[in-house]
């Protein structure tokens, strides 16, 4: 490497600063422990290891250097040993972007450190040289092997050197202390001679005639770089000399393409003429055949350095694959979806098996790239070439070279693996016949019709060992969990996904990672982000589909209307327009490839890959996506109908006719709870998807009918993200009535107490007017007096309510909602703490509501509260056990635990401390998370009465002004004026003391 001329890299040995003066080097390189100290302050026994991860050792044990920057300095120093560098050019190598102010006095500092540790560093302000004996560094070794090498005539021997030299080398160059231009710049040049040896040795194993050796190890070569022309040449020629000319042109042509694609560049001059001496066969290419023909053929592909999730599988396999005293070759099958990695799992327990089969392996793909099954007659041609057989004595037809297979298997040790089989025909074709060999197979598809096989399915890898995969192939730490997290999430477990991922992130910088984790989250660009070179997702799905059968393709392409990745069984009728029984059958097609999953019986699911492959090939949707639609419609309406509610949801549709769901319709009933449970994502987003094809009224009546599920169970954020979608399609629309109909749900979905349901209430209430219809003017002005009294506004809620009730009673309403407007008037009645009148009204609306309903829950619950606070513990009691039996059935976690806090609030009134803490602690616990804020607030409430029954004012005030605090970041000013109100007011708080007010 040139020097400034400042760098005295060769001085004379009288130098007083000469890094030779006072010692003479041994003749021959030094090897650890054969040089004894020569001088006082040297230490000739330390040994410098740079070849991968730097470490230094002194001839005992391992030499602890703590920081980056020291081992940083010593590493730069060691790559030029016994040169003199410069200050500045080892400040640029330590700080390469932000040095300290006083970089030189740092610098001394390192040094002194590192010749505390035993390492002799010459040199001063001038610069520094570590001093190292030849043969003390492992590049130093590498460069005399190296060396000798290439002087030594025998390509045998000279292979055997240059791969002793290589082996020194244990990973990447320093890959833990510098990055980005500082490494480039640092080991370039070493790295560059470690490419030269590389491809010095395999022009050595060329000419030695180690053609087998070669092909299994130089197609990996050529993938991760195709610009080594050495390499590729060696291929090609290794191919041509076992007789493999067409795969020889084959690998020019596809490497003639990445050049060209990836790079911009033409093969070079050498390469096209070896090309064309393929073409015509040229003689000279022939070499020495004999080491080939009389070669054990070894033709594995190279096992994949970065291997996780499938160690007890190969255990498996490598013991069933050994087992001796068989009658017959062992067949171990492998299958399961694209990119699982079946073929990198059956590479694996080849390399582990591969010394159990003296005589050899053989590797067989049974398709060409194009996924076309390659025919077993020229696959059994290929195996009997690579057993030895001259290409002029394989016989013609299929079944005198199957015969000709088996004869020359029948006493062999012999490794088969058969990698992507399409069908169990094939494979029996190319079976070894003697009992010795075994065969390892890998498929799609299952095939039964291997009975004598070991088969076993390989299935995504598990989260944990995704992202330790996926790590693994960056190979550097990264801190964007989020961005992982989603990459892991769309990866799907597929190995072929990560792998993918991974390599393309080992090659850039961390500001990929977002912008790749963004383009897997969109439907459309999630495939495109999925290629690496040759590598890529969509193709593997390509080769898997030419498998299926047209009516399982069919619903494949289809399932992307359904707009999730899980989904029950009956959809398939709907999207085939046929019966549950065929649907489940194609269902069951797609899972045997590895396209679909199955989650439970009657459950399947589609990773995001293979969603966004199928709506890619999907065409002509609108009537599958119909009859989708229809059924979605229908299921819901008989699950909402059933699920006793008692909410006044409109018809605005029509129920959908019957279209073949038999099964699924009985299934329901009496299920209704647990279906929608498990429904609803797939409810809601057919009801998305219906806006997207401007099916508005199918959206409105899905979006209604799935509102009162919604409410029962506080699902609040998906309830008020479809209304809204709803909403904004019909305004565009201009659909009023409907329009009107969904702002009634969405008011109490956003919350009469959130000021964003005030802005909608009072529209919904101008656009009921408009449409001239009495039915929803009622409905809206029950939201307005809701959204009155929130804001404190009793007069207005209290016109809205009359005005409601004189449109029910003297126009004609709609009496099926007489109960809520009572129910309205008896919440304006309890707000203005006239507690008699209250109870009066919620009497009322119990007895005009329909039994057993949650309207009714509602009033119950309401009528108590308002009698314990009277102090009419027993009424409310009784009013409270019948809110219990109503929602018992109802299975709702949510209006449980409002029972629950009801009761507590009974008890403690009654001064039962320890009956209300249990009550609220149940409350609490019926929830897998944070309740929801309906039930905090509740619970807030109630532990704060709760800390006052005990006595404990202050802790009680604190809850109560954390609780103001909540009440009115959400807009609620209601509930905070009540809770002054009570604090103020009520003598169950009061207090001898005078207190600020909350």
């Amino acid at each position: 490497m040139p020097q400034p001329a400042t760098s005295p890299s060769r001085r004379s040995t009288s130098s007083p600063r000469s890094p030779d003066a006072g010692f003479r080097e041994p003749s021959r390189p030094f090897w650890p422990g054969r040089l004894s100290a020569v001088r006082t302050g040297y230490h000739p026994q330390m040994e410098f290891r740079l070849l991968g991860a730097f470490e230094v050792h002194d001839g005992v044990a391992e030499v602890k250097l703590v920081r980056r920057q020291e081992r940083l300095l010593l590493a730069g120093l060691l790559l030029r040993a016994n040169e003199v560098q410069p200050p500045e050019q080892l400040i640029d190598l330590v700080w390469p972007d932000d040095p300290p102010e006083d970089a030189r006095g740092a610098l001394q500092v390192y040094v002194s450190r590192l010749r505390k540790a035993g390492i002799t560093i010459d040199g001063g302000r001038d610069g520094y040289a570590v001093r190292a004996l030849t043969g003390s560094t492992d590049l130093d070794r590498f460069r005399a092997l190296v060396a000798e090498g290439r002087a030594l005539a025998d390509p045998a021997e000279q292979g055997s050197r240059l791969r002793e030299a290589l082996d020194l080398w244990r990973g990447e160059l320093l890959p833990e202390l510098a990055a980005g231009p500082t490494r480039d710049r640092l080991c370039a040049s070493v790295e560059e001679e470690r490419r030269s040896a590389s491809d010095g040795r395999v022009v050595a194993d060329l000419a030695a005639g180690l053609y087998v050796e070669l092909l299994a190890e130089l197609p990996a070569l050529v993938e991760q770089d195709p610009t080594r022309e050495a390499v590729l040449a060696a291929w090609m020629t290794a191919l041509h000399r076992v007789g493999r000319r067409q795969d020889a042109l084959d690998v020019y042509a596809d490497v003639t393409a990445v050049l060209s694609d990836r790079f911009g560049l033409e093969p070079a001059s050498a390469l096209r003429r070896l090309y064309a001496a393929i073409l015509r066969n040229d003689p000279e290419l022939i070499g020495d055949r004999t080491a080939s023909d009389d070669t054990v053929p070894r033709e594995l592909p190279v096992d994949i350095s970065v291997f996780a999730g499938r160690e007890e599988l190969v255990d498996q396999a490598v013991e069933a694959l050994s087992q001796p005293g068989r009658d017959r070759a062992a067949v171990y099958h492998l299958w399961g979806g694209a990119g699982v990695g079946k073929s990198a799992t059956g590479v694996r327990i080849a390399h582990r098996s591969a010394a159990a089969f003296p005589d050899g392996q053989l590797f067989a793909r049974l398709q060409d790239v194009d996924g076309e099954a390659v025919p077993a007659r020229v696959l059994l041609g290929r195996m009997l070439r690579s057993l030895g057989l001259p290409s002029g004595e394989i016989p013609e037809g299929l079944a005198e070279r199957r015969d000709a297979l088996c004869e020359r298997t029948a006493d062999l040790a012999l490794l088969v693996v058969l990698d992507d089989a399409l069908d169990a025909e094939t494979v029996e074709q190319l079976l070894p016949s003697g009992s010795r060999s075994a065969v390892i197979v890998t498929s799609r598809a299952p095939l039964p019709e291997l009975p004598e096989a070991v088969h076993r399915r390989v299935m995504p890898l598990e989260p944990n060992l995704s992202r330790d995969l996926l790590l693994r192939l960056i190979g550097r730490p990264v801190r964007d969990e989020d961005s992982i997290k989603v990459v892991i999430e769309h990866s799907a477990g597929l190995p072929l996904a990560l792998r993918i991922v991974g390599s393309r992130l080992a090659l850039s910088g961390d500001e990929l990672l977002p912008e790749l984790a963004g383009s897997l989250s969109i439907e459309d660009q999630r495939l495109d982000s999925m290629v690496a070179g040759d590598l890529a997702v969509r193709s593997s799905l390509d080769r898997t589909l030419v498998l299926v059968d047209t009516e399982a393709r069919q619903l494949l392409e289809r399932l992307s209307l359904v707009g999730v990745t899980e989904f029950p069984a009956w959809v398939a009728a709907p999207l085939l327009d046929t019966d549950e029984s065929t649907g489940e059958s194609a269902f069951a097609r797609l899972v045997d490839l590895g396209l679909v999953e199955l989650v439970n019986q009657g459950r399947f699911k589609m990773h995001a890959l293979v969603r966004s492959y199928a709506a890619e090939r999907l065409q002509a949707s609108e009537q599958p996506l119909d009859r989708f639609l229809q059924a979605s419609l229908r299921l819901l309406m008989i699950a909402d109908d059933g699920l006793g509610h008692g909410f006044a949801t409109p018809r605005i549709m029509e129920m959908p006719t019957a279209i073949g769901l038999n099964r699924a319709e009985r299934g329901l009933i009496g299920n209704e709870r647990q279906w929608l449970g498990e429904s609803w994502p797939l409810l809601q987003a057919a009801a998305m998807t219906a806006i997207a094809a401007g099916r508005l009224q199918l959206a409105a009546a899905l979006g209604l009918r799935l509102n009162s599920f919604y409410t029962v169970t506080d699902l609040r954020e998906p309830r008020i993200d479809l209304l809204q979608a709803v909403r904004s399609a019909l305004r565009e629309a201009g659909e009023l009535e409907l329009l009107v109909r969904t702002e009634i749900c969405l008011v109490p979905a956003l919350g009469s107490p959130d000021p964003r349901s005030w802005a909608v209430a009072d529209e919904s209430w101008e656009n009921a007017q408009r449409t001239g219809s009495v039915e929803l003017k009622v409905r809206t002005l029950i939201n307005v007096a809701n959204t009155a009294r929130r804001q404190v506004d009793f007069d207005r809620d209290r016109e809205a309510d009359e005005l409601a009730l004189e449109l029910i009673e003297q126009h004609g309403g709609p009496t099926d909602v007489r109960h809520i407007v009572f129910r309205n008037l008896g919440q304006n009645c309890a707000a203005r703490r006239d507690h008699p009148a209250a109870v009066e009204w919620f009497q009322k609306a119990i007895a005009a509501c329909p039994p057993g309903t949650v309207q009714e829950f509602y009033g119950q619950n309401q009528v108590g509260e308002v009698l314990v606070l009277d102090g009419r513990f027993a009424e409310a009691e009784q009013a409270l056990r019948r809110s219990r039996e109503i929602c018992a059935p109802m299975q709702s976690a949510y209006l449980d635990a409002q029972v629950d806090c009801l009761t507590s609030f009974l008890e403690i009134r009654r001064g039962n401390v320890a009956e209300a803490q249990r009550l609220l602690d149940q409350a609490r616990s019926r929830f897998d998370q944070e309740p929801g804020r309906d039930i905090a607030m509740y619970l807030k409430e109630f532990e704060s009465q709760l800390a006052m029954a005990r006595g404990d004012r202050a802790t009680s005030r604190r809850i109560r002004r954390e609780l103001i605090d909540l009440l009115e970041e959400r807009g609620d000013l209601l509930g905070a004026w009540q809770v002054r109100h009570d604090f103020e007011h009520d003598p169950w708080w009061s207090s001898d003391t005078p207190e600020e007010p909350l």
